[in-house]
């Protein structure tokens, strides 16, 4: 069979846009690389070159591709059942796993996705409060469906205001979604305390990962969870993100909160499709009492609880967020070291394995509003000629690390960033 190169692949490809890309990205994301596999912290294009990456899928191979033990327990499970519809006994494992290394979880319920957990505790806190507003924050990622795609990636004059995040959202569909800015707990008061009897639950990634990695301020994250108490609300912790990368027990092991409910995806299975919802027993009554319902075909499907099982085993290890957190560490000190050392302003934000880059900042952004004023267009230089030295970044400015990125990876990728910023220097 005649190789197919990648230059041959765009042509004839050439409308597709890739996973998670969204408009504000294309700009940076040609030329479009065709990769026809993984193994540990690499990809191989389909012309044979290897890149260290650092996207791991958007965030979900935290334990890399290709990994023994999980090949092994998905294997194993493919001999007994691709999915099943009913319950099974990894079901009862995996839950058990979680409420065990998640602080304060006391229930779960699974799902096939980040969006559909998310919706889900939507519902599930619209039904225990009887209100039907939600309030998001400016530049949080929660999801593609109408109601919380809102103010995701607003531009300056739609700041302040709720707006559609992209062309198909009909205005009633998200006018029960307030959104505020993030950070400012004032703002969380003050809406609260005039309109929390509205106000089923406020949901907020704790790191604002999907915007430039914005790490929350002294005690907001628990003023949040303390103001929806006053006043009867739920709080949601996205954690599709940061759960089990920023620790084992996510968040809420990272900052030591207890927020009502918490939503994982990405890392929980490796790389395979598959989410959770999790937190306060009683707040699940709802649906054991039959007053709203948790649906999905493929809800626990057992190929992806056997990745889920596999994976949170291999990270219960020994050191492992330790080393996580040392090598994105090192990592940053280098990326600002070199763009110092050429002249250019450079940022990084963000804890342990997940952090973005921002040019042309001297301070660490707070808000999504902040992340506004950095150089994405130096950015999109930076990338591409990190790919050129074998590096495979995300179009954002965010970097992922995982378990299979070793001393060897570190090496090489500063090396590259060497290279890259005495290019940028030159030019």
């Amino acid at each position: 069979m005649e190789h197919i190169r990648s230059e041959q692949l765009y042509a004839e490809a050439c409308e597709i846009i890739p996973c998670g890309v969204s408009s504000s990205m294309r700009k940076n994301v040609k030329p479009l690389l065709f990769f026809e596999r993984a193994d540990g912290p690499y990809y191989f294009d389909v012309d044979g070159n290897r890149y260290i990456d650092y996207t791991l899928a958007w965030g979900p191979l935290i334990a890399g591709s290709n990994h023994p033990l999980i090949n092994k327990a998905v294997a194993e499970q493919l001999q007994k059942s691709y999915t099943l519809g009913a319950q099974h006994p990894l079901e009862v494992a995996l839950a058990q796993k979680l409420t065990s290394i998640l602080p304060g979880l006391e229930q779960v319920a699974f799902s096939n996705t980040g969006s559909e957990a998310v919706q889900s505790a939507i519902r599930i806190a619209r039904t225990y409060t009887g209100r039907s507003k939600i309030v998001k924050f400016e530049g949080h990622y929660h999801g593609w469906l109408n109601n919380i795609l809102v103010s995701y990636k607003p531009q300056p004059a739609q700041l302040g205001s709720p707006s559609a995040s992209c062309g198909g959202q009909p205005a009633p569909e998200f006018e029960d979604t307030l959104v505020l800015p993030w950070n400012n707990l004032e703002a969380v008061k003050e809406l609260l305390a005039t309109r929390g009897h509205e106000i089923a639950c406020v949901i907020t990634e704790p790191v604002l990962a999907n915007s430039g990695c914005c790490m929350p301020n002294d005690g907001y994250l628990q003023g949040i969870i303390d103001c929806c108490q006053e006043h009867g609300v739920v709080s949601i912790f996205d954690e599709v993100i940061t759960g089990f990368r920023l620790a084992l027990g996510g968040a809420r092991e990272y900052f030591g909160l207890r927020p009502d409910l918490s939503v994982y995806a990405k890392a929980i299975a490796g790389g395979f499709t598959m989410a959770a919802l999790g937190g306060r027993k009683d707040i699940f009554e709802v649906i054991r009492e039959g007053k709203t319902i948790h649906a999905g075909t493929y809800n626990g499907a057992s190929v992806n609880l056997a990745a889920a099982l596999a994976t949170l085993n291999i990270l219960s290890g020994e050191n492992c967020f330790a080393q996580l957190h040392a090598y994105g560490h090192a990592l940053r000190e280098h990326l600002q070291l070199a763009a110092a050392n050429a002249g250019l302003n450079l940022v990084t934000t963000g804890a342990g394995s997940v952090f973005s880059m921002h040019f042309g900042l001297t301070e660490a952004p707070r808000n999504y509003a902040d992340t506004l004023a950095a150089d994405t267009t130096l950015f999109a230089k930076f990338r591409g000629l990190m790919l050129e030295e074998g590096i495979h970044l995300l179009p954002d400015g965010r970097w992922y690390i995982g378990i299979t990125h070793t001393d060897v990876e570190l090496a090489a990728t500063r090396q590259a960033i060497d290279h890259t910023f005495a290019a940028m220097r030159k030019s």
